[in-house]
């Protein structure tokens, strides 16, 4: 454990780092966190406070984070040239690929929260409500649950791509066309099931328990989730990344 922490720790100070000097690091971030954390609540603040956007942002933003964060773990270690020399530690292919998802999802996951927290806060100061505002517990478990599924998700499919590609930006336009198939491929798959099929799916999701919906969608992410990240471990082979 104290070998994955490490590695977690060297990935988190050079995401930090790789933006170069203190201002230029937290002017990178502001963008984001007055989008989804200001922006967009002010718009819409009557669906943000009644409806499930900041759990939806949430787990949306580590999509977008998770994808570029993971092309630099591994690209960017081929890219220069530091991955010989981190394989040849004694740490294990498992601690060291751990270590590196785990630095992603804690990178991808907290900007994400950061977000729905500055949120709330928006929220709570512009409405001016005489007691605290607090988003419901549906909103909350998506953004906890969500957020940190949709995470390891979105790296447990970038280690596939960033594992081959040469560069951090190779990896990254491939991995650009791969969740655009996935974004525009899931509703042209839906549109082309017989009208008998989608009826029945929206039958099931209007008549349906929504909390027991949702947790059957939590369980079906978490085991893809699992099932990619085992496959990436086995995929992780010092013996393998040397050669190539």
């Amino acid at each position: 454990m104290n070998d994955i922490i490490t590695i977690v720790w060297k990935e988190l100070k050079e995401l930090w780092r790789a933006r170069g000097s203190l201002r230029a690091r937290l002017l990178s971030y502001l963008p984001i966190l007055l989008i989804f954390g200001v922006f967009l609540p002010l718009q819409e603040p009557d669906a943000w406070i009644e409806g499930p956007l900041a759990g939806v942002f949430s787990m949306i933003l580590p999509f977008i984070l998770a994808g570029a964060a993971v092309a630099d773990s591994f690209a960017g270690e081929r890219e220069r040239h530091t991955l010989e020399t981190l394989l040849a530690t004694r740490l294990s292919d498992r601690d060291i690929f751990l270590g590196k998802v785990l630095a992603v999802v804690i990178y991808s996951v907290g900007l994400a929260w950061a977000c729905v927290l500055l949120s709330l806060i928006t929220l709570n100061i512009t409405q001016g409500w005489g007691s605290f505002f607090m988003y419901s517990g549906s909103t909350l478990a998506m953004t906890v649950v969500g957020s940190i599924l949709s995470s390891l998700l979105t790296t447990a499919i970038g280690v596939f791509v960033s594992l081959k590609a040469a560069s951090v930006r190779a990896a990254a336009q491939i991995f650009s066309l791969v969740t655009l198939v996935l974004f525009v491929g899931g509703p042209l798959l839906l549109r082309a099931l017989p009208d008998s099929a989608k009826a029945w799916i929206a039958q099931t999701l209007s008549d349906g328990n929504a909390t027991l919906i949702g947790i059957a969608a939590a369980l079906i992410v978490l085991v893809v989730d699992i099932v990619l990240l085992a496959l990436g471990i086995a995929r992780f082979q010092r013996t393998r990344l040397i050669l190539q």
